[in-house]
């Protein structure tokens, strides 16, 4: 009877480690780390860019749309840093990569074409950031249980920015 109580508490303590794994674990789908500077690269980026918008935008939907995702993703941004700190994570300054090939080109391009090329980067952009986000806030996404549910909860907002995109581009075309 004494050795199925001790097989009963391994197992048990067994069980119980298991819910302690760490950050890298290949259980899940990414890091912390990585999905905190994929998800700040891109809400950055949404801020960049709509205050470009703001200035070279020829409609003046596609200006409030600029000035729309400056102010969510200001206030998004904030709340990740927050986090971030209170985690111990390192949110970069700057974008990866693909943001900064999409900054570039709308800092770049002549002004009579902006809006429409403004609006196809949203919508990609958001569309990228929907399906980051959507991985992040999954069972498995991040170990991270308080970075599972601040990914999963701005999920409606960003679904909201891609609707309103895809409104806006159909729009302007």
């Amino acid at each position: 009877m004494k050795t199925l109580k001790t097989l009963m508490m391994v197992a048990l303590t067994i069980l119980s480690l298991q819910g302690c794994k760490k950050d890298d674990d290949e259980n899940y789908t990414m890091d912390n780390q990585s999905f905190v500077t994929q998800a700040s690269s891109s809400n950055s980026f949404e801020i960049q860019a709509g205050a470009i918008a703001t200035q070279k935008g020829q409609n003046a939907a596609v200006k409030h749309y600029g000035e729309h995702m400056t102010t969510d993703h200001t206030a998004v941004g904030n709340e990740m840093k927050s986090l971030a700190a209170a985690k111990g994570w390192n949110v970069p300054n700057a974008l990866q990569p693909k943001e900064q090939a999409n900054l570039d080109k709308l800092n770049s391009i002549d002004p009579s074409l902006f809006d429409s090329e403004f609006m196809k980067i949203m919508v990609a952009s958001h569309q990228d950031a929907i399906a980051l986000f959507s991985n992040a806030a999954g069972d498995m996404g991040v170990y991270d249980a308080d970075l599972r549910a601040f990914a999963a909860a701005k999920l409606p907002s960003l679904q909201t920015h891609l609707q309103e995109a895809v409104n806006l581009q159909a729009q302007i075309k």
